[in-house]
């Protein structure tokens, strides 16, 4: 009953219709006035002349009727009148145009009855129409803009500036619309991205290949020594192990990427993570004289996914390692602050020009300057998935021939 009362569009019907009771009424209580002043009219009429006839017969009898016009007529005087009229054939059964005056007053009646009626009529139709009018026209723009949506537009909107049940539903096609459009446009996302990642790969994998398959046809086909052949099996293996870090790299990020990794977040110390990761990567620093300072002052604890954490670490420190000269430094340090933890990693190495970096942290992006042919280009762009995974931004700053610093910014409570 309240959700009647709240509604709009019930409410305004249920005005119109109050209304035409109420002009209704007021008509039925005009006509039955109307009705009435004939009757008395009618009853003068008759009372006037048969008062007037006795008059001119005998005045005293007359003025004895004006009293039982005006105060009514016993019961026994009634019954003795309808008897007396009844002798001349006069009663209730007799046809009403034997009845002069109630005739006329019944014709007028019915017809101003027959003229109400017929105006009530039309305004409850006409109230009907524009009524179930707009109602209709309401739904036939809701279902053209379903079919529109059917149909792969989704620019149309419903709009209904007044509250109710229009409204609501109005809001919930918009709502609907555009959960439709979202829903297809990662569809569509997601299949340009299965695109993209095989035509990466192809890409990828085509050098090593080729090198495989010249180097085995080598083999094959000509006389080599022991030595020689194995310098080529060698070479292929180092193909070999190249595709298999790549492919697995490749679908680490494309993983990451299409939120297919449920990360096993847990409040764990950060200082372990990063010691963790940079024992990973020992044996590398040491090969190419490359110093790690890991400095920390405190024990930071932060909600992470462990592994996945030092995987981005460890690709951004070895980007590190491979562009420092031996003989230079890396720096690692780690703050935080009520809003966030910070990790810095800045190293003394060649530097990266200002042009590009704003495309570092692009996939198979390599610096035009760097000398690595081995390098593919995909490490800091799955250490920045990751590190956006953790709700977290890393930025980079670099001058040529003084070295680069990468910052990790992980916020607190998000």
């Amino acid at each position: 009953m309240n959700n009647y009362f709240y509604n709009p569009e019930l409410r305004k019907s249920s005005t119109i219709l109050i209304a035409l009771m109420i002009v209704f009424i007021a008509c039925t209580s005009l006509l039955l006035k109307l009705h009435h002043d004939n009757l008395k009219e009618d009853y003068i009429n008759v009372f006037g002349s048969i008062s007037a006839k006795v008059a001119e017969k005998d005045p005293e009898m007359a003025r004895e009727m004006i009293p039982l016009i005006t105060k009514g007529i016993g019961e026994e005087d009634m019954a003795k009148g309808k008897m007396f009229l009844k002798e001349y054939g006069i009663s209730k059964s007799l046809e009403n145009e034997l009845f002069p005056y109630l005739e006329s007053t019944v014709l007028k009646n019915t017809y101003t009855f027959t003229i109400m009626v017929f105006i009530l009529t039309i305004l409850l139709f006409v109230f009907n129409y524009f009524q179930y009018g707009i109602f209709y026209k309401k739904l036939r723009r809701i279902t053209q803009g379903a079919k529109k949506v059917v149909e792969g537009e989704y620019d149309i909107a419903i709009s209904e500036d007044r509250e109710g049940d229009f409204s609501k539903l109005a809001f919930a096609f918009n709502s609907m619309r555009g959960i439709i459009r979202n829903n297809i446009n990662e569809l569509q996302k997601e299949k340009q991205f299965l695109v993209d990642l095989l035509s990466d790969i192809s890409h990828q994998l085509k050098t090593p290949l080729a090198s495989m398959i010249v180097y085995n046809d080598i083999m094959l086909n000509k006389e080599l020594t022991r030595e020689q052949n194995k310098t080529f099996l060698l070479n292929n293996q180092g193909q070999l192990n190249r595709m298999d870090w790549l492919i697995k790299s490749i679908l680490k990020l494309a993983r990451i990427d299409a939120k297919a990794i449920e990360f096993n977040k847990e409040n764990q110390s950060l200082n372990e993570t990063i010691d963790e990761a940079l024992e990973a990567l020992e044996r590398k620093a040491l090969d190419a004289k490359v110093n790690i300072n890991f400095k920390q002052d405190k024990e930071i604890e932060f909600k992470h996914d462990r592994l996945w954490l030092q995987e981005a670490v460890i690709n951004i420190v070895k980007n590190a390692i491979e562009h420092t000269k031996g003989g230079g430094e890396i720096n690692i340090d780690i703050e935080e602050n009520p809003l966030y933890k910070r990790i810095t990693i800045e190293d003394t190495g060649e530097g990266i020009p200002e042009e590009e970096l704003p495309y570092i942290f692009k996939r198979f992006y390599k610096a035009k300057t760097s000398k690595k042919t081995e390098s593919i280009g995909i490490g800091l762009a799955l250490a920045k998935s990751i590190i956006e995974s953790h709700k977290g931004i890393i930025e980079v700053e670099s001058e040529i021939g003084k070295g680069t610093k990468f910052i990790i910014t992980l916020m607190t409570g998000m």
